[in-house]
Order: C-alpha cells, then structure tokens, then sequence
C-alpha cells in the first residue's frame, strides 16, 4: 500500500465571547430562578432548571472546540470535534484544486492580500503557533483557510503538489 496519512489537531483557546455567552446563560438562569421563586411561580424556575440542563449539556459544549486535520493521499478533512464527544467534518479539499499551501506570513500570498476571500478559521488562535494559509476555490467562492498543519503533513503535500506548497 502507497498511501500517505497524517493527522494533527489543535483545541480553540477560549475567546471573551465564549466567557460572555457562559456567563450571560447563567445570569440569565439565575435570574428567572430567583424571580420564579420570588414571585411564587414554580414554573419560572422549572423553565429556568430546563434552561440550565439545555445550556450545559448541549450550549456549553459547542464552546469548547478542537479541530482535527487528516491528510490522506491529497486529500485534507477539516473536521470540528465539539467538547470532546461529537465530531462533524466542516470541510474537505483536495490538493489537485488549491491554489497555493504556504504559511501565513509568506509573501507568496501577497497577490491574494486584495482579493475578496471567505475565510474558513481552523486555527488555535494561539499566537506563537504557526499557521498555514490555502487558497482554493470551492462551487461557489474563493477560500482562504486557516489551520496549523503538522510538519509531516506539510512534508506529504509538497511530495503530492510541489508547485502549490511553500514552507516559508
């Protein structure tokens, strides 16, 4: 068997506007608790307990996310895992229809700094990590996609599309 297979993943860092969705759910809880109690309406607090068990286990956990890159024979799989349990591929590319592979600071994106591109973040949003950059065309639009690809998966796109992929 020839194949070529590698796989990297990355977790999200938390960003203020996951910190302000949890805490605005659960001041939101708090409150229609304690004003169903207040005000002898048991079925504002049930309602507010039915919030809370709906927030924690399907809200909270979409907050918390990890994206996993497999490359197998030219092929990438963006796929989305949401705290830990369910997994969701989010997209998937072939190299044969990238435009070019090269790290986010390169000037070989230069020409496409100008062009309008729907950007697709698969990134950790950690700063010191190195991100990679492709551009590649989709049915409908251009994308510009982040993520942070490992070495050996850079090394296995450059052997499939050498004149696509850059390292610096």
């Amino acid at each position: 068997m020839t194949g070529s297979y590698t796989e990297a993943s990355v977790k999200r860092k938390a960003d203020v506007s996951g910190y302000l969705a949890k805490i605005g759910m659960v001041f939101l809880i708090g409150l229609l608790f304690a004003f169903g109690l207040l005000t002898g309406q048991q079925i504002l607090a049930v309602v507010a307990i039915g919030l809370g068990c709906f927030g924690w286990f399907y809200l909270f956990p979409k907050l918390d996310a990890e994206y996993e890159y497999i490359y197998c024979d030219g092929q990438i799989d963006f796929d989305r895992i949401n705290g830990g349990a369910s997994r969701k591929t989010v997209l998937r590319i072939d190299l044969e229809s990238v435009e070019i592979m090269a790290p986010e600071s390169s000037h070989e994106l230069d020409k496409y700094q100008n062009s309008s591109l729907k950007v697709r973040d698969f990134s950790s949003h950690n700063k010191e990590a190195k991100r990679f950059c492709i551009i590649t065309s989709d049915e409908a639009n251009r994308l510009k996609i982040l993520f942070e690809p490992s070495e050996k998966m850079i090394e296995l796109a450059k052997q499939k599309a050498p004149r696509k992929v850059f390292t610096a």
